[in-house]
């Protein structure tokens, strides 16, 4: 199968998930709702990036896929959105303080991260890591380390809130057993990004594709549970 194959249908599979959200907050109007529909939205436009790259890295005559402002723009883009998705967790089961708390520490951190991150010269390394790995499956390889620091202090902590908080939803009430896809939906992306943060980019968009496919059937159920529940 094609490399580019993956993010592809991570793209799509992300756009549908980002309109079932925005639906579901026009109805429900509840703040979490809101967080998870923008982290969504910044995962469908980094994974369009990926497929963008990695369809002209394998197509394109003597093209490395990336282009420094897309590849900028993908990376400060995605710490923020783990970040959130931890954020829409906390917002839904703990009390509102903690969920406030947590999306101004993403703001906060996300500054120096989208400023250093915009302006960093990322041409040479771009080259150097495509074609080094022969992939555009690089994650933050090319960025500066001075920019990458701030990636772990947003992608852990929002990792975390997301899956733990899916597993507690699931303790609270065993009913819930969409909350278990919700868990391991978010626990294969999160590896893959450890993986990568240790120079392991192997199956980065194999292991981002099915985190994204199993949260998305982790929500239809939750969908289909809510329904039944208002019978």
């Amino acid at each position: 199968m094609e490399e580019y194959i993956y993010p592809l249908i991570s793209t799509i599979t992300s756009g549908v998930f980002t309109v079932a959200l925005a639906i579901q907050y026009t109805r429900r109007h509840k703040i979490h709702q809101l967080i998870w529909t923008i982290s969504l939205f910044m995962f469908f436009l980094t994974t369009l990036f990926e497929f963008l790259a990695s369809y002209y890295f394998n197509t394109g005559i003597d093209s490395i896929g990336w282009n420094p402002l897309m590849y900028k723009i993908y990376y400060v883009f995605t710490p923020p959105m783990v970040a959130l998705m931890g954020t829409g967790s906390l917002y839904l089961l703990a009390h509102k303080p903690y969920g406030k708390i947590m999306l101004i520490y993403t703001i906060i951190v996300s500054i120096p991260l989208f400023a250093l991150g915009l302006t960093a010269d990322v041409s040479a390394k771009l080259v150097e890591a495509v074609t080094t790995l022969g992939s555009t499956e690089i994650a933050g390889a090319a960025m500066p380390s001075y920019v990458r620091i701030f990636s772990p202090l947003m992608t852990i902590p929002g990792g975390i809130f997301l899956i733990l908080g899916a597993i507690y939803s699931f303790w609270l009430d065993r009913t819930r057993k969409y909350n278990l896809l919700v868990a391991i939906g978010g626990l294969f992306p999160f590896i893959g990004g450890l993986r990568a943060r240790f120079g392991n980019y192997a199956a980065f968009y194999l292991l981002e594709l099915l985190g994204i496919v199993i949260l998305f059937i982790g929500f239809l159920l939750s969908w289909e549970y809510i329904a039944k529940r208002n019978r």
